[in-house]
């Protein structure tokens, strides 16, 4: 992850310390756990029965595994600690690293993965068997390294990237939207400071930055400040409206995507880390534990807590598949 996305999650995580442990659901019960969570810790990806809320199997993986991508019926994770991809088979369970550069970022479009790696490079990547299929080069000199932007999107018929100015921590960074087929660059697009992984709904690209929300319209690449709190972290689409999850205040805010305007917002009483929507439920992060939101009443149901309170680790990544959440910790 960027250096400033990493300050900015062990800032959220110390945030969770006072409140972390023992918080009930709206029921007032914790989910089952349904084996030992004492196996759920840093470099995992942990598989949660969505229905029952049981710990189904925790899946050993590559160091901070921030990003969890699921293609062509394969979970995905990017691990930040090294550069490198796991492959995650949900009817087997098991992890395979997949050989590729040092990859700062990934994204996919259902069926294939789209990789930022070796500072100037994007691969198409088969979301299936790992092979990578084409790899197209778009500048003479590094762009983004791991742990500095080059978090890609796909849609629209384009790849956009992140691209940070190499050397310059704090500064502005850009959002190229580059053609996937030459990998020419259609346009630069100015977004703000230390963005996390853009994210594509609906003929639209949603980026956070460390100066807040931003909309970019596909068709014209015009960008439209999208009022929120003042530190939003985690985007998801369900239910015909956009999800956005906040370290400060800790809650979840259900926009109209068309206005950008609020029509809930959620407390979910820890600094929000992933979203994601599957099975008709919004799955929510936190920095010890899984929860879910029901888009009919906007109100949270069971809670999964997975660990204890631990400044910089804890659960971030978030997936459904198969009838599972499954989990990254880093």
């Amino acid at each position: 992850m960027a250096v400033t996305w990493r300050v900015t999650v062990a800032l959220l995580v110390a945030m969770s310390l006072a409140t972390a442990c023992g918080d009930a659901g709206n029921d007032g019960t914790d989910a089952p756990s349904g084996m030992d969570t004492s196996r759920v810790g840093p470099s995992t990806v942990v598989r949660i029965d969505a229905s029952s809320g049981a710990v189904r199997k925790v899946i050993r993986v590559g160091p901070d595994p921030l990003e969890l991508r699921v293609a062509a019926g394969q979970i995905w994770t990017q691990n930040f600690g090294d550069g490198s991809m796991t492959r995650i088979d949900p009817v087997t369970e098991r992890a395979v690293t997949v050989p590729a550069g040092k990859v700062a970022g990934l994204t996919t479009d259902g069926d294939d993965l789209w990789v930022a790696e070796d500072g100037n490079h994007l691969s198409k990547v088969d979301g299936r068997t790992g092979v990578e299929e084409r790899t197209i080069q778009i500048g003479s000199t590094p762009l983004f390294e791991v742990g500095n932007a080059g978090f890609p999107a796909v849609g629209g018929g384009s790849i956009w990237l992140t691209v940070p100015k190499l050397g310059s921590p704090g500064a502005a960074q850009s959002l190229w939207r580059i053609e996937p087929e030459s990998g020419r660059v259609l346009a630069k697009i100015a977004i703000g400071r230390d963005p996390v992984p853009p994210f594509v709904e609906d003929g639209r690209v949603w980026v956070i930055t460390a100066d807040g929300l931003l909309r970019v319209d596909m068709a014209s690449d015009q960008t439209t400040p999208i009022a929120v709190a003042s530190r939003p972290f985690g985007l998801a689409a369900g239910a015909g409206s956009l999800w956005v999850g906040h370290e400060s205040p800790t809650e979840v805010w259900r926009l109209d995507p068309a206005t950008g305007k609020p029509s809930a917002k959620v407390d979910v009483g820890e600094a929000v880390r992933g979203l994601a929507f599957g099975g008709g439920r919004l799955w929510v992060t936190t920095g010890t534990r899984l929860l879910s939101v029901d888009p009919a009443t906007n109100k949270t149901g069971r809670k999964r807590t997975l660990t204890q309170a631990t400044a910089d680790e804890g659960p971030i990544g978030v997936a459904y598949l198969d009838d599972s959440v499954w989990v990254s910790v880093e």
